[in-house]
């Protein structure tokens, strides 16, 4: 049995007199051979066929010559398949060109139901028609009506999925599929046509509100997106992007990946309205899309607000020169540098803005075709001396944002300052929920009183068994060595091996601290510079807080 295409017949340029052939539909019967007489100047004749379940219908039209041409081209005759409204759904039209001159065969998945079936002529055709049917089992998720939400047929994400459009025998004839999205995550959509005469599919998704998400066009070659889609009930609706197409047999596929709501943009924020909040120091994730992918995501908002005059800076990230930043304030665009672009893949831009509420959209530049991931990142000046771009700026402020890092007095951090025993006693403790069993009492140190400023840091510390002194002395403002941070972090957070070290050209294994320092590169807390780790340097403010943010980040 041979399958050929679906085949376009729409008589709209002319009109055809009307000569009824029969009185009443006649109901037609697997397995029957109807016969009769087409012509352009006869009423088609009509027949109704009953499924009593889903199947696949397979329709066999014998082939013949043309009356009207005397022999010299085939007949021409088609069944038109309607549902019990009359809505069309497909046809099938003799044909010489599947090399078979006897006979043309069609297959189609249907639901259950009542259907009607018109045979019409051709043009100016004239001869005799004969057609039968046979049902089988359903082949492939694409069953016949599913051009509504209502009877859109099921779909499984990470399957592939295989269909029908069928051109101009339904100047609408679209393919609907309802898909459950587990959660959220990354779906990425590949659509393309299988034919060998390629012709322009689109693929629109859309929310259960009829929402359009993100709509996919595929032409010759096969089109890929990705989109960030909530969890819920979606529906994948299969078109043409044209009238007057034949019939087009389409492949779909996709693939989820579950993804960290908190790292990406929500795939909902295409207006100010919806604007995701933005925080400080926080980078989200997201996708531009521009002509040929969509037609109502080309732009994401986000929203922040401040409660002081504050200097800002957001880091942009894409591919080089797909995107701009516009920046608004809550009666619109700033009258001054709104529109921002660059001519590398990264956009930095920094405004003093004061106390209120802002709106940042990333969209693609003007004249961009296609889609591409970013990365946005909003970043606040927090201290004098630690600008938004400082290469240790995300670590200081996230232990600032949690109480840790605090500064000094007129607004500076000092990050290049070498750090006090002190200071990491008293950063460490200000951690929240961090653990401090104690094991001994409190000794007396020469150079510890009750009424320094950082006692009580010092006591919980010692009385943990975490540090010991230099016999009579503490030394709290001696600046800490990284060999001695290795041991104050090692012990404080219990950390113990995880996989291989790394094999420090400067550290031997007869060195005091060299069972931290392995215990600290095996948990990717440290990986030293150019081989080394220089465990007699002092650790400065900043190294500090980058050593004690990747722990945070590990607990």
């Amino acid at each position: 049995m041979k399958k050929t295409t679906f085949l376009v017949f729409i008589l709209l340029s002319f009109s055809i007199p009307m000569i009824n052939a029969k009185a009443d539909d006649s109901n037609w019967l697997e397995g029957e051979i109807i016969k009769g007489i087409y012509s352009n100047i006869v009423e088609d004749d009509k027949y109704t066929l009953d499924l009593k379940e889903d199947a696949k219908v397979t329709f066999t039209l014998k082939d013949g010559v043309d009356l009207n041409l005397e022999d010299v081209y085939p007949n021409t005759y088609h069944i038109l398949l309607m549902d019990s409204n009359g809505n069309r759904i497909a046809s099938a039209t003799t044909s010489l060109e599947d090399g078979d001159t006897e006979k043309t065969v069609k297959s189609i998945n249907l639901k259950k139901g009542t259907y009607q079936i018109s045979v019409s002529a051709g043009f100016i055709s004239k001869g005799e028609y004969q057609v039968s049917y046979e049902t089988s089992h359903i082949e492939g998720q694409d069953v016949e009506p599913n051009n509504e939400y209502a009877n859109a047929n099921s779909y499984k994400i990470g399957t592939t999925l295989e269909g029908t459009l069928y051109g101009t025998t339904s100047s609408n004839d679209i393919d609907i599929y309802k898909v459950e999205v587990p959660s959220f995550g990354k779906v990425k959509l590949i659509i393309q046509d299988t034919g060998i005469r390629k012709s322009d599919l689109k693929l629109v998704v859309t929310n259960e509100n009829s929402e359009k998400v993100i709509t996919v066009k595929n032409s010759n070659e096969p089109s890929e997106v990705d989109v960030l889609l909530q969890a819920g009930t979606y529906y994948f609706n299969i078109g043409l992007q044209a009238e007057n197409t034949p019939d087009v047999n389409y492949l779909v596929s996709t693939q989820f990946v579950p993804l960290d709501e908190n790292e990406w943009e929500s795939g909902r924020n295409s207006n100010k309205i919806t604007a995701d909040v933005i925080q400080n120091n926080k980078t989200v994730r997201g996708f531009l899309y521009n002509a040929g992918y969509s037609y109502n995501q080309t732009t994401d908002y986000y929203k922040f607000t401040l409660e002081n005059a504050e200097k800002v800076t957001f880091i942009a990230n894409d591919r080089e020169g797909f995107g701009a930043l516009i920046f608004e304030d809550e009666e619109g665009q700033l009258h001054s540098g709104g529109y921002v672009t660059s001519n590398t893949s990264q956009i930095v831009e920094t405004k003093e803005l004061k106390a209120g509420t802002y709106y940042v959209s990333f969209r693609p530049r003007y004249g961009i075709n296609g889609y591409e991931e970013y990365d946005l990142t909003l970043r606040i000046q927090r201290f004098t001396d630690v600008p938004a771009m400082h290469p240790y700026y995300e670590a200081i402020e996230s232990l600032a944002q949690v109480g840790i890092n605090k500064g000094y007095s007129d607004g500076s951090f000092h990050p290049k300052e070498p750090i006090q025993r002190q200071h990491v006693f008293a950063f460490i403790s200000r951690i929240e929920g961090l653990n401090f069993p104690k094991i001994r009492n409190m000794k007396s140190f020469t150079d510890v009183s009750t009424s320094q400023p950082f006692y009580p840091e010092i006591k919980k510390f010692y009385e943990a068994g975490i540090i010991s002194g230099y016999g009579n002395y503490m030394s709290p403002k001696s600046n800490v060595t990284r060999g001695e941070l290795a041991k104050i972090l090692v012990n404080t957070f219990n950390l113990k091996m995880n996989g291989n070290g790394i094999p420090f050209k400067d550290v031997k294994s007869s060195n005091i601290f060299y069972k931290e320092i392995q215990i600290l590169a095996s948990n990717g807390i440290t990986v030293g510079a150019n081989g080394n780790f220089m465990p007699n340097e002092p650790v400065t403010r900043e190294q500090f807080s980058a050593f004690l943010q990747r722990i945070l980040k590990k607990n």
